[in-house]
């Protein structure tokens, strides 16, 4: 299983964007390659030629960069069928509640986080999960700034993950 990650914004210091897990390595770059064209437009070097996304530039221009992430996601081989569209969130087999783990912490294959009335609330409480055990380059599903406070100048030492500013 190919993992798609993009960084949408290496010229100013973003952090990588999760796209989805694929089948084999052409699926995870093409998903690159759609993905840094939504954010760097029809100039960006890719893996394939951009004519072969005619289809999918229809279709991005009527969407946010994070709508089209968040479609790529979905559409990834790898994303299974009524989970949330959010990393690390899943509908509680059960309750019906979001349910939030991440995975391989502490030796364990996932780490149970908690169940949430919202998507949201869950996808949060994976968002501060990740930052508190992967620190600043941990792979969010919002903003990694809504979960940092810097202390020191040197933005690989001392973070505290704070609330989140939603």
């Amino acid at each position: 299983m190919w993992l798609g990650f993009a960084t949408p914004l290496p010229r100013h210091g973003a952090d990588t964007v999760y796209l989805g897990a694929y089948t084999d390595e052409e699926q995870a770059a093409k998903a690159h390659d759609l993905a840094a064209l939504k954010y760097w437009g029809p100039g960006v070097h890719t893996n394939f030629p951009p004519s072969l996304y005619e289809e999918e530039l229809k279709t991005m221009k009527n969407l946010t960069k994070e709508d089209y992430i968040l479609l790529l996601r979905r559409k990834s081989p790898g994303f299974t069928r009524g989970i949330s569209k959010y990393r690390g969130v899943t509908r509680h087999h059960q309750e019906g509640r979001w349910e939030a783990r991440i995975g391989r912490h502490s030796g364990a294959k996932y780490h149970y986080l908690g169940t949430y009335d919202t998507e949201e609330e869950a996808a949060v409480a994976y968002d501060r999960a990740a930052v508190l055990h992967r620190g600043p380059n941990a792979v969010t599903n919002f903003d990694i700034s809504n979960y940092i406070k810097r202390k020191t100048k040197n933005p690989k030492t001392e973070i505290t993950v704070c609330p989140p500013q939603m």
